[in-house]
């Protein structure tokens, strides 16, 4: 009878066990995506010497703008961030008085540009 009772505690002890480090590991895989997401201040630029520099249409980084380019001043370049499922590379930097948090997207279109605003959005680094 003893036998059987030290066992059946062995058994309930080692599946309590296993059952806490199930939930911590769901846990911790859970919340690391979300460690990976951030909120950022968003704006919208387009390739002109009034939003930009002298020379509009090259980024910072020494590439031809096109559409999918972000400006950030502390993340590197060929960074990938995604926001609002579209995805986003760092390609270009901002005005230095803009702090890490600041994002700059490139638009085509200045109407469309104008239209995006500033927002407070999440993102996610790829």
């Amino acid at each position: 009878m003893k036998i059987n009772r030290k066992i059946g505690l062995f058994f309930v002890c080692k599946f309590l066990v296993i059952g806490m480090l199930f939930f911590i590991f769901t846990f911790v895989l859970e919340n690391n995506n979300d460690l990976q997401k951030k909120i950022g201040i968003f704006t919208a630029y387009t390739a002109t010497v009034s939003q930009t520099d002298s020379s509009p249409t090259i980024t910072a980084s020494n590439k031809k703008i096109s559409e999918g380019m972000v400006a950030n001043n502390c993340l590197p370049f060929g960074t990938k961030i995604k926001v609002n499922d579209k995805i986003f590379e760092i390609q270009d930097r901002m005005n230095v008085r803009h702090g890490c948090d600041r994002f700059d997207i490139y638009m085509h279109n200045y109407s469309d540009a104008i239209d995006f605003g500033i927002k407070k959005l999440k993102y996610e680094l790829i």
